[in-house]
């Protein structure tokens, strides 16, 4: 499989330098002959100001033949399936004699917008003029969130489509408005479908920033396993303002933080740690964006630095082995359980849900440990029901 990718999405905690390096990344793919695109979905939207152009929000800016930039208005983006159940929602509220100004405010879906930002980065994919599309997320809480949302959704809208509720439905007889909003539940589940496969499919990477204090680094780890836990793949984690020399430093001061640098690669051996050195001179303008470091090893910015770590069912001796990537849970309390024919994995405060495979649903779980960057869950046969099949 060809290590090349088409989504780079810079996350981090809040004043690390996201938007620097997402817009360097951009600029230099860009030299490289690559048509890129970069967005902005971080609320903050420096990245004009990085580039040092001026912006619109929502609307296209092209600043040479390789490369344009969009600064989401998160406010804007609609989708037709959401317009017609968030219409649905207020007429029935104000049938009911709600104030229609309080109707339409009660029918705000906290993240909503958000989550349709990330639908125009899929479009931005499925653009054919377009071979990279880089993206300057927002901070690391709140990108894991973000993350989250399209695979909780379509859990909850699968739920609803039912096939017993359908029934439901039918003995009902047809109600028009119902008829409306079930297709246009339908129709968000499929726009929730790609963007999750968009952001976790094999041309989809996250490259984490940070900074060498202790702090910022704890944070990045934390989120690191996160991602992972969410099915997505972190390439590299970029250092900046590292302290390369102690000319300008205090002296113990830069020493403390190089030698935490140092820790995260011992640590972290698998995962391409980039440092990126303090500048007197903020890089400003497409000329200091081309001086940063943003790849390795010789491969371009938009070749994968790093092969996704494997997961799936495995037969073993007594039964089977379901091995779900986790990459660095760093010291957080990780849970495993059972629900019927899923799955639930707690990592810190990050809970996934996850569907059986069908071999593993006539079995029984019997442990769980994390090994190798993976969470591996053992199942043997359940001999109440195996030997009917």
């Amino acid at each position: 499989m060809s290590n090349q990718i088409r989504l780079i999405l810079f996350s981090g905690k809040g004043g690390v330098g996201k938007s620097t390096l997402a817009a360097a990344t951009a600029v230099q793919l860009a030299d490289a002959g690559r048509r890129v695109h970069l967005v902005s979905t971080d609320p903050a939207h420096s990245c004009g100001d990085v580039l040092d152009l001026p912006m619109s929000l929502g609307a296209p800016t092209v600043v040479n033949k390789g490369l344009s930039v969009t600064i989401l208005d998160a406010h804007t983006q609609r989708t037709n399936s959401w317009r017609d159940l968030k219409a649905i929602a207020v007429e029935l509220l104000t049938e009911s004699g709600v104030d229609p100004i309080h109707a339409a405010e009660l029918t705000v879906l906290p993240g909503i917008d958000e989550l349709l930002s990330l639908l125009a980065v899929t479009e931005l994919l499925e653009d054919p003029n377009i071979d990279v599309v880089v993206v300057d997320g927002g901070p690391t809480a709140e990108t894991a969130r973000l993350l989250a949302l399209p695979e909780a959704l379509e859990k909850l809208l699968a739920v609803i489509m039912t096939p017993r509720f359908a029934v439901a439905r039918a003995a009902r007889g047809p109600v028009t408005a119902e008829v409306t909003a079930l297709t246009a539940v339908q129709e968000l589940a499929a726009d929730l479908r790609r963007v999750k496969q968009a952001l976790s499919g094999a041309g989809s990477v996250v490259r984490l920033v940070s900074t060498p204090e202790k702090v910022v680094l704890a944070e990045t780890r934390r989120h690191l396993a996160t991602l992972t836990l969410l099915g997505h793949h972190v390439d590299a984690i970029f250092v900046n303002r590292y302290p390369a020399s102690s000319d300008n430093w205090p002296r113990k001061w830069a020493q403390k933080q190089r030698k935490r640098v140092r820790a995260l690669h011992v640590d972290l051996a698998n995962t391409p740690i980039i440092t990126v050195p303090f500048k007197s001179a903020e890089p400003i303008g497409k000329s200091g964006l081309r001086k940063l470091p943003v790849s390795v090893r010789r491969r371009g910015a938009d070749s994968s630095f790093t092969k996704r770590v494997p997961g799936g069912v495995l037969p073993t001796v007594a039964g089977y082995e379901w091995r779900i990537p986790l990459d660095d849970p760093a010291g957080q309390s990780i849970k495993v359980g059972r629900l019927g024919d899923n799955v639930i994995v707690v990592v810190g405060s990050t809970r996934r849900v996850l569907a059986l495979p069908p071999v593993l649903c006539r079995c029984v779980m019997t442990g769980a440990v994390v090994r190798a960057r993976q969470v591996v869950i053992s199942f043997e046969p359940d001999e109440a029901i195996w030997p009917q099949s």
